[in-house]
């Protein structure tokens, strides 16, 4: 398994890429959270923090495809570094805003700054990954490593601004955040090698319509209720471990959950498979339908603790095969603002997501957040199986079929798994 990852890793700038881009995310498993938590020791309401945090990702849902356009058309170098820049503004003004307990209009118009602006680094990276190995079979590899990558965010983020929140001041969490996403995110834009610089728009040549097109619409509304799951997770098992006198290892719950994907991404990206993007997707989905309503049994933060290893490793295959899918979908000009759309998914389901678990919380105790949690993996299974016949398709797109890959001057290869031969891709341009 080892030796696939470390020929990904020899693809010429990724050792100083991924790196970067790793720092530069880090704050995407931070922000939310610190946002809850440092709102909720400001008015004692988790629902409020929720709130906020819900403005931030409306503000970037709206923005998404504006910003996923301007990286595709002028390159990342300078559209990273203008959102990192607003969104630090909109950082130190919430920070400031709720501290000062100004007028509450200003804490979310600093929250959609925040949010809307946030740069989307993974996105780019994968970009970069698929500039770097389009037609490889490596490509699937690397999308794999990514994935992982961002269940270590998603161990490591909640922990940190957890344990800064707790041990250090509640404005913390959100301050360290801001630092690592401007050390990471300017980065990577400083690495113009590997970026895949501005794309003019050819004359005349038609932009890509993302919703016109049946299976990004039903990849979207998977990925979405993923997010819901996510983001009635996070808070949940924060206010669990709280209730229960363990506020401490809310941190470890979270973290054993990515640690449970990661793990699992890490060996989904190494084996080799035949089956089509499509059906993996399908068959991800489901599992994860299924096994994220586990924590809603558990009785205490000790059994919730397994429990969230094996729901954890569910996630994973599911977020892999979606990349892997958009990337088949979109042309080459247009992939940061697909796999922008798929961040945009996840983390708008996040954003309803913690809300709803915040006022279920304030309202009906802990456990109640589990149960958004659950709802959102019916959510799942329903979203996937109502629209096989889509995703299906979607898998195993091709150019004549007038799909949105279509669009462009040459449709996007590369699978999710490392067992595509360049001869299996070869065969699939003719």
């Amino acid at each position: 398994m080892a030796s696939v990852y470390r020929q990904a890793l020899a693809t010429p700038g990724a050792a100083r890429f991924v790196p970067a881009a790793f720092v530069g995310r880090l704050p995407l498993s931070m922000v939310s959270l610190g946002i809850v938590l440092y709102v909720q020791h400001a008015t004692g309401s988790y629902g409020v923090g929720g709130t906020v945090v819900a403005a931030a990702t409306i503000s970037e849902a709206v923005l998404a495809a504006r910003v996923g356009r301007a990286l595709d058309r002028f390159g990342q170098a300078q559209v990273l570094v203008w959102c990192t820049a607003g969104h630090l503004v909109g950082l130190v003004g919430l920070l400031v805003s709720v501290g000062a307990d100004a007028p509450r209009p200003l804490w979310y118009v600093a929250g959609a700054l925040t949010g809307g602006l946030f740069p989307p680094v993974g996105a780019c990276v994968r970009v970069r990954w698929s500039h770097r190995l389009e037609g490889s079979p490596l490509l699937g590899t690397a999308f794999a490593l990514e994935a992982a990558l961002d269940e270590v965010i998603f161990i490591c983020g909640p922990v940190l601004v957890t344990s800064l929140v707790t041990g250090v001041s509640p404005a913390s969490g959100l301050a360290v955040a801001g630092a690592l996403l401007a050390a990471g995110t300017l980065a990577l834009a400083a690495q113009r090698g590997s970026d895949p610089g501005p794309r003019p728009a050819a004359a005349g040549a038609p932009r890509p319509r993302v919703f016109r097109d049946s299976g990004v619409r039903a990849l979207l509304a998977v990925i979405f209720a993923v997010g819901v799951a996510f983001g009635g997770l996070d808070l949940a098992s924060v206010a669990f471990g709280r209730a229960e006198g363990l506020g401490a290892l809310s941190g470890l719950v979270l973290g054993l959950f990515a640690f449970g994907s990661g793990v699992s991404s890490l060996l989904y990206g190494a084996r080799a498979s035949t089956r089509p993007p499509g059906h993996r997707f399908l068959t991800a989905a489901t599992a994860m339908a299924v096994a994220i309503w586990l924590p809603l049994a558990a009785p205490n933060t000790a059994t919730l603790l397994p429990i969230m290893l094996v729901a954890g490793a569910t996630c994973a295959p599911t977020l892999v095969s979606a990349n892997a899918l958009m990337e088949r979908l979109m042309p080459p000009g247009a992939r940061t603002e697909g796999f922008a759309w798929l961040q945009v998914a996840l983390i708008t389901g996040i954003s309803v997501g913690t809300p709803l678990a915040g006022a279920l919380i304030d309202w009906h105790g802990p456990r109640a957040g589990f149960a958004v949690v659950a709802g959102a993996g019916l959510l799942v299974g329903l979203a996937a199986q109502g629209a096989r016949r889509a995703l299906l398709a979607a898998g195993a797109a091709d150019p004549a079929d007038g799909s949105l890959a279509a669009v462009g001057d040459s449709r996007p290869s590369g699978s999710e798994s490392t067992g595509m031969s360049p001869a299996d891709v070869a065969q699939r341009r003719q």
